[in-house]
């Protein structure tokens, strides 16, 4: 069921576990427990709807290199961020939970066949096809010859993606109906408050927009918020220690880290028809698969530069029909009304050609179409090294809730700089010798240039800060997201990542979220039950 804080005259809660947001995670972890008899409170800052109030919370300062996320990428809504989101998904490499020896940082405590059986789950909660596989290539199936590129560099793959990316509007339904899960909005978590030993969570205080406060007990609490909000919360849990709560040894907010993105050069096309052919999106059983190019982790090893991928960017005119007629369609998508504006261009009759042309080219040959005309680019997503000079802190300002703001100090390495240089090069060279075009490269890709950094920014893919370990000296969370130290704390949420691929955090965020769930029901039927007594 959905409750406002704000309209209910309680003010004291109780749950067998209690999950901190409803983005991906929160709501991965309510669809996870739905169908057990436990008692699960989800709690959820925002509204059903954008709150500016609520947005507001989430402003911040950024030091050092700019990094437009901290705002625009983070929602504080029911469905979080998957509100604004496309719905791509792409499971983590291998190789990603792998020490790379050349890195800061590298290796998880956990393998990707720890994570594999959940990375298959993950589908059901996002609502891709899953009897598609990652490793489909739809090129053998349109008879479409992939380029002939040298063994172990690149790849051609695609991504999956989502026919409803809100996950409000794809699940709330489920979670309105249910009389086990009740999801709590407008009650934004204050701070985490520990019982007397300090070993384990005895109550969350809770607060609305306006200012009323509430307390929450569960045996087991779950914080699936974004790694930035979820840092913030625990640097301001003091009651735990000083520092704030898994800050023993100084790594909360540490080794922040975003996908690291760069337009490195122009594609010139031997062959603008083949170049659609090849790059243009595919749909299936009417699911999206959008082409990428990867370079190959053997490749990477031996070059001592991290994972990454490429996307090719048709750039259409301004206003040009197509946008808008994709814009209409992303409106449509959200189940809101058009503008009258976004529409008008779209019935003139002498138009009605081309959207004829496009709307048969997906229809009956299962392709999206992109700008026929304009320039084509070539944008590099690389993974970032993590390193602990790029943190999440707490700034000197206060919000409307007198919690303290973050800030964010941004770092990226000489070897993120050198991953997108040597990738950008490596692709010139492989299109190029595979004849499907040339690649003109920006000038700061080909130098020794210290201005590269200016070139580079984030993708709203934000990770790290809540670091998992092997022990407390290395992470603040183990492999199996419990926070070290306190019993019936764990975190679902990209904040645990030791290193972030390239791919879209989500997926590997709701499979950990899954996991997660499965442990702590594990536990409850255990009687492993945490030192905080629940009645009821």
């Amino acid at each position: 069921m959905y409750i406002d804080f704000s309209q209910t005259s309680q003010v004291e809660f109780e749950a067998d576990i209690c999950v901190i947001g409803a983005g991906a995670a929160g709501f991965t972890c309510a669809l996870s427990l739905l169908s057990s008899d436990l008692r699960v409170l989800v709690l959820e800052g925002g509204l059903k709807n954008v709150d500016s109030k609520a947005a507001d919370l989430h402003r911040g300062d950024v030091i050092n290199h700019p990094h437009l996320g901290i705002h625009e990428a983070r929602e504080r809504i029911v469905g979080g961020t998957t509100t604004k989101w496309g719905g791509q998904a792409y499971p983590f490499l291998k190789e990603d939970f792998e020490e790379r020896s050349y890195m800061n940082v590298s290796g998880w405590p956990l393998t990707y066949q720890d994570l594999e059986p959940y990375y298959k789950k993950t589908e059901e909660v996002l609502g891709t096809d899953s009897l598609v596989p990652f490793q489909h290539k739809p090129w053998k199936e349109g008879n479409i010859n992939e380029p002939a590129f040298t063994d172990n560099t690149i790849e051609l793959f695609v991504t999956k993606w989502c026919k409803i990316p809100n996950f409000a509007l794809q699940h709330g339904e489920k979670i309105e109906k249910s009389d086990r899960v009740t999801l709590l909005r407008n009650a934004n978590v204050m701070e985490i408050l520990p019982n007397a030993e300090r070993n384990a969570v005895e109550a969350l205080r809770i607060a609305t927009l306006d200012g009323k406060e509430g307390l929450v007990r569960a045996k087991y609490v779950i914080a699936a918020g974004g790694a930035m909000e979820t840092v913030r919360l625990f640097l301001s849990s003091t009651k735990f220690a000083a520092e704030g709560l898994g800050n023993s040894y100084g790594l909360v907010g540490r080794y922040f880290q975003d996908h690291c993105a760069a337009i490195v050069g122009q594609i010139v096309p031997a062959s603008r028809k083949m170049f659609h052919a090849l790059f243009d999106p595919f749909y299936k059983r009417g699911f999206k698969y959008f082409p990428r190019i990867k370079l190959d982790p053997s490749f990477a090893n031996k070059s001592k530069i991290m994972h990454a991928s490429a996307q090719v960017v048709f750039c259409a005119p301004e206003n040009s029909l197509l946008q808008q007629a994709k814009e209409v369609i992303g409106t449509l998508r959200k189940k809101q009304m058009p503008k009258f504006d976004q529409i008008r261009s779209l019935i003139k009759p002498g138009e009605f050609l081309s959207i004829a042309k496009a709307a048969w080219r997906w229809k009956v040959g299962n392709r999206g179409t992109s700008a026929e005309t304009g320039p084509i680019w070539l944008e590099i997503h690389s993974e970032q090294e993590p390193v602990y000079e790029s943190y999440v802190s707490l700034g000197d300002r206060t919000d409307a809730l007198g919690m303290r703001r973050i800030a964010l100090k941004w770092k990226i390495s000489d070897l993120t700089v050198n991953t997108i240089k040597k990738t950008a090069t490596l692709i010139k060279e492989e299109f190029e010798q595979a004849g499907i075009g040339k690649v003109v490269l920006e000038p700061w890709v080909t130098t020794n240039s210290n201005t590269a950094r200016r070139w580079i920014g984030d993708t709203f893919h934000q990770a790290g800060g809540l670091k998992m370990g092997f022990n407390e000296q290395e992470g603040v969370v183990d492999s199996s997201c419990k926070v070290f130290g306190v019993e019936n704390l764990f975190v679902a949420s990209s904040a645990v990542f030791p290193t972030s691929s390239f791919s879209n955090p989500t997926m590997t965020t709701i499979a950990l979220a899954i996991r997660i769930c499965d442990t702590v029901k594990e536990r409850i039927k255990q009687g492993m039950e945490n030192p905080v007594h629940i009645t009821g």
